[in-house]
């Protein structure tokens, strides 16, 4: 739970919601968030006599400067507590409809040139420590590593804790990603040598550290941080986005899942076979998120169009951020 009070009246509801969340596995910090913003609009708003229904619908109105997507996330967890709040009995609750916001925009992954790629950690590679962040140089090559060669999303990454990880045996333990769902992946082996010897040197500065990828020895990088950083090792690199749309961190994942079904292509391995074991790897909830890769394979994987034209037509539509 954040550390940050509830200060409206809903606040002893709003800790029961989050416990409640909490308690499913759900890690809720980013929604956490942003009940706390709307705690401070209904304390804000409570003071000017209005009703909850009128304090929800001021606070779910599109902001200046905010794009769709922002909006949803936003707008999500309010909804959700007012369900809440609406299953406890509260007499005033009041639920915001789907319809409030606009329709998603899925944006389009950055599809990674294999100069792009090597020019990106070259650059990551020059690194050098910070002040403020003794080990920056050390772990920013190593976390952007682990995106490539295993398709984690970036948060998973961030919050991977250092007991999740066997380096003898040479696997992770992701817990609680997207809600309660677990699962254990293997390093490639030239990654498992390679982070054998990052760890020994990490030790050496942090010994009783808390996450895999620190920046002290208890804390880790936020979100906002790691997109900071990768926009600094791409200019760094001398890359723009000659070559597509702009490129993120997150698009590493997008770049592991093209990236294993073209090897599949090319080793004439049952593509549709093998798909369950890439849903299971990149955790997703079913089989259709999984899908939404081979709604764009095609554009850009010639081979692969011809391989599952028997799938046109059966693969369902897929939101970007379904996955």
């Amino acid at each position: 739970m954040m550390e940050k009070a509830y200060v409206s009246k809903l606040a002893s509801f709003m800790e029961s919601f989050v416990a409640f969340k909490h308690s499913l596995g759900w890690k809720y910090k980013t929604s956490e968030y942003y009940l706390h913003e709307f705690d401070r609009y209904c304390a804000k708003r409570e003071s000017e006599e209005v009703l909850l229904n009128e304090i929800v619908k001021g606070w779910v109105i599109l902001r200046d400067n905010e794009c769709p997507n922002t909006q949803r996330v936003r707008v999500a967890p309010i909804r959700e507590f007012g369900k809440y709040l609406q299953h406890s009995g509260y007499s005033d609750a009041y639920v915001v409809t789907n319809k409030i916001c606009r329709k998603q925009i899925r944006t389009i992954p950055h599809f990674f040139t294999d100069e792009e790629i090597i020019r990106f950690f070259d650059a990551c590679d020059t690194l050098g420590p910070r002040k403020e962040n003794p080990v920056r140089h050390l772990v920013l090559p190593m976390y952007f590593r682990l995106l490539y060669c295993c398709g984690l999303r970036t948060s998973e990454a961030r919050l991977l804790l250092r007991k999740n990880v066997n380096l003898h045996t040479g696997y992770i333990d992701v817990i609680h990603s997207k809600g309660p769902k677990d699962r254990r992946l293997f390093l490639p082996e030239d990654l498992k040598q390679l982070y054998l010897k990052y760890d020994a040197v990490i030790d050496n500065i942090f010994p009783d550290r808390t996450y895999f990828f620190p920046v002290k020895s208890h804390s880790c990088y936020q979100s906002t941080s790691i997109g900071s950083n990768f926009n600094k090792i791409w200019k760094a690199a001398g890359l723009g986005h000659e070559s597509g749309s702009k490129a993120r961190a997150y698009d590493f994942r997008h770049h592991f899942a093209f990236d294993k079904l073209n090897q599949w292509l090319k080793e004439e391995s049952d593509v549709n076979s093998m798909l369950p074991y890439l849903v299971r790897y990149m955790g997703h909830a079913c089989l259709e998120s999984t899908y939404y890769y081979l709604h764009l394979v095609p554009e850009f994987f010639s081979t692969f169009s011809e391989k599952t034209k028997i799938l046109e037509g059966l693969l369902p539509e897929v939101d970007y951020d379904e996955e």
